[in-house]
C-alpha cells in the first residue's frame, strides 16, 4: 500500500493517538512507503510489513533474541510484535532484550532502582512459570511456581523477570508488567462477564458471599471465577496482602478492576520467589509519564492507591510504579560503549515522546 494511500490511526485516547502519529512519523524517518494492515484490511502508518519487521528492532540481535523466545513457549501474537511499532510487546523487548544480552549494564540500572548494588544473573523477556526450572542459581524447587491458573494459551506471566544476586550469596527476583498505550489493566473475567454478578461484587459482604462462601450458580460452578485456582488461598497465607482490609472492604471486591492484575502478579512474584528460594522479590509496573491519567485511573479512582490499601507493609514495599523516562534517564549515565549508546539512541529517537496532541 502506498503512502499516500494509508493513513495515520487516530482512534483511542490523547496518548494512543500521540502514540500512532509518532510512530508513523519513526516509520517516515526510515524511509518506509509501504504499510502493513490490520486484521479488518486497513493500512495505517504505524503497521509494518512482515519483511519489513526487522524495521520494529533496535537491532538484528534484538530481532533474532526475540525470534528465539517465540520458538519456545507461549509468548503472545508473534505477528503483533513483528509488525505493530505502537504494541508494547516490541517495546519491552527492545528495552530488556538488549539488557538480557548485556548483563552488567543491566546489573547498574537494577542496582540504582533497587538502592542496593546487585549483579543481574539472567533476564527472561516473557516470563511463564515452571520454565526455566534449571535456571544455574535459580532452580526451581518440586513447587509449582504458578498461581493455579497454567493453560497453553493463558495464566498469569510476567513480561519480564529479573533474576539477581547481591549481598552474602543472596538471591532475588522482581517480576515486571510493561505498559505503554494500554489505557488499564486487565479486570476480573467474571465480574466483566457474568453481569448478574456486579451487585455482589461491588458490596460489602461480597468476601462472605463469593470467597468465604464459594457461591455457585444453579449448575454448581463456582461464580467467582478464581475459586478455581490457587488465588484466594495464596491470598490468605500471602505476606503481602492486609486480610482484614480485604474482607472488610466497603466498596465491594477491591480486585474487580484494574486492581486484579496487580493482584495476580503480585501473587505469582511471592510463588517464583518461594519456588526458588529467593531471599527477595518485588513486582513492578513500568509504562511512560504521559500514560498515568489513563492507566493509573480505574473508573475515578486511583488504582495504585486502591492497591496499596489493600497490602501489607511487606507489599507495599514490593510493590512499585516506575517511569520509563526515568529509566532511559539512568541508562543515560550508565551507558559506556558504543553499541550500548547506539542502542539507546535509537531507542529514544522511537519511543521516549515528550509532547502529548
Amino acid at each position: 500500500m502506498a503512502e499516500k494511500d494509508a493513513k495515520i490511526y487516530k482512534k483511542g485516547n490523547r496518548w494512543q493517538r500521540t502514540v500512532y502519529a509518532a510512530m508513523a512519523a519513526h516509520l517516515e524517518q526510515l524511509s518506509v512507503t509501504d504499510f502493513g494492515a490490520s486484521s479488518a484490511g486497513n493500512n495505517y502508518k504505524h503497521l509494518l510489513k512482515e519483511e519489513d519487521s526487522r524495521l520494529n528492532f533496535m537491532s538484528d540481535e534484538i530481532y533474532e533474541a526475540t525470534i528465539r523466545r517465540f520458538s519456545t513457549h507461549k509468548a503472545g501474537d508473534l505477528k503483533r510484535i513483528m509488525t505493530n511499532t505502537a504494541a508494547s510487546q516490541p517495546y519491552c523487548f527492545n528495552l530488556f532484550a538488549h539488557l538480557s544480552l548485556h548483563l552488567p549494564l543491566a546489573s547498574g540500572l537494577f542496582s540504582a532502582l533497587l538502592r542496593k548494588a546487585v549483579t543481574v544473573q539472567h533476564i527472561a523477556v516473557e516470563f511463564t512459570p515452571n520454565h526455566l526450572r534449571n535456571l544455574a542459581g535459580f532452580e526451581q524447587t518440586d513447587e509449582d511456581e504458578s498461581i493455579g491458573d497454567q493453560g497453553v494459551r493463558s495464566g498469569t506471566d510476567a513480561d519480564v523477570a529479573v533474576f539477581y544476586t547481591f549481598g552474602n550469596d543472596q538471591k532475588g527476583v522482581l517480576l515486571i508488567e510493561f505498559k505503554f498505550i494500554e489505557p488499564e489493566f486487565s479486570v476480573c473475567g467474571s465480574y466483566k462477564t457474568k453481569t448478574d454478578l456486579a451487585g455482589i461484587c461491588m458490596q460489602k459482604g461480597y468476601f462472605a458471599t463469593m470467597v468465604a462462601g464459594k457461591a455457585t450458580d444453579d449448575k454448581g460452578r463456582v461464580l467467582c471465577g478464581y475459586n478455581k485456582y490457587n488465588n484466594w488461598l495464596l491470598t490468605a497465607n500471602s505476606t503481602l496482602f492486609n486480610r482484614a482490609a480485604i474482607e472488610q472492604s466497603v466498596t465491594g471486591c477491591p480486585f474487580r478492576l484494574g486492581g486484579n492484575q496487580l493482584w495476580r502478579n503480585m501473587l505469582l512474584a511471592e510463588k517464583v520467589a518461594k519456588a526458588r528460594n529467593c531471599d527477595a522479590f518485588g513486582f513492578w509496573v513500568l509504562s511512560p509519564k504521559p500514560n498515568d491519567n489513563y492507566l493509573w485511573q480505574d473508573h475515578g479512582g486511583d488504582v495504585e492507591q486502591q492497591f496499596r490499601n489493600v497490602l501489607s507493609p511487606k507489599g507495599r514495599e514490593c510493590f512499585r510504579r516506575v517511569h520509563l523516562e526515568y529509566i532511559v534517564a539512568l541508562l543515560k549515565k550508565l551507558c559506556i560503549s558504543d553499541a550500548d549508546s547506539q542502542w539507546l539512541q535509537r531507542l529514544n529517537e522511537k519511543y521516549l515522546i515528550t509532547s502529548v496532541v
